[in-house]
């Protein structure tokens, strides 16, 4: 069997649920990758694990698949939060596809004082997550958040319960390997943030300095772009968790 996975919408996947597909999905299955009748492909819903599919019908522009055997439970990510500040719309495709891959749990984009892009597309966003699912093997689907102003997401009540990485590029962050090991072993939900383009105002850092719960770390002695600050913070956490 080619190795065709595709998240879709549909709740309470099962053995003998029958699904129509149309629109993306149905050109991919049809015209990207040749799909006929009685082929079989992987769907997963983000809440039932993962199962084959097989065509049982196609027509002008919609196709019928009925379920088959699970192959496989849901699978969970660590309890990992993005909350990143908006950059420019093919490097946020970029923050979608990887931080998908790196097994980021939740999306938060957030507006700051310096943020220069100010709406995201949370649909495109949404499509480039969906993407990356099916081709990193996620049988889940992370959660993506309406905008949000940064101070905004610093006042709400359960940030406290929370345990924030502040990946700070003022050179004043403790190396990473001082802190995250210490909160390997809490099951605390984990936020990322990461700043924009020209980093955090003055007041901003006073503000989350402020918080019990926040760490500061640095990612090493160059300013990095928000989209590569993202890899390395998240490829950290992951590794300490």
């Amino acid at each position: 069997m080619k190795k065709i996975r595709l998240f879709i919408s549909e709740k309470n996947l099962g053995l003998g649920t029958r699904i129509k597909l149309r629109d993306n999905d149905f050109d991919y299955l049809t015209k990207v990758m040749r799909q006929k009748i009685g082929d079989r492909f992987f769907i997963f819903n983000g809440l039932d694990g993962e199962f084959v599919a097989q065509i049982t019908e196609i027509e002008k522009k919609s196709l019928s698949v009925e379920v088959g055997e699970k192959i496989s439970d849901l699978k969970k990510v660590p309890n990992v939060t993005l909350a990143f500040a908006l950059i420019k719309n093919v490097r946020i495709d970029f923050v979608a596809e990887k931080a998908t891959e790196l097994g980021v749990a939740r999306f938060q984009p957030i507006l700051t004082q310096r943020t220069i892009v100010d709406k995201i597309n949370l649909e495109r966003f949404s499509a480039n997550v969906k993407e990356a699912c099916e081709q990193c093997e996620r049988n889940d689907f992370p959660e993506i958040f309406p905008l949000k102003k940064l101070e905004k997401f610093l006042d709400e009540n359960e940030i406290e319960k929370k345990i924030l990485i502040l990946c700070d590029e003022s050179g004043k962050g403790a190396k990473a390997s001082e802190v995250l090991p210490a909160l390997r072993d809490r099951e605390k939900e984990i936020v990322v943030l990461i700043g924009p383009e020209g980093g955090f105002s003055e007041s901003e850092f006073s503000k989350m300095r402020q918080l019990k719960n926040l760490f500061a770390i640095s990612l090493g002695p160059r300013i990095l772009r928000a989209d590569t600050a993202m890899i390395s913070a998240l490829t950290l956490v992951q590794e300490f968790l």
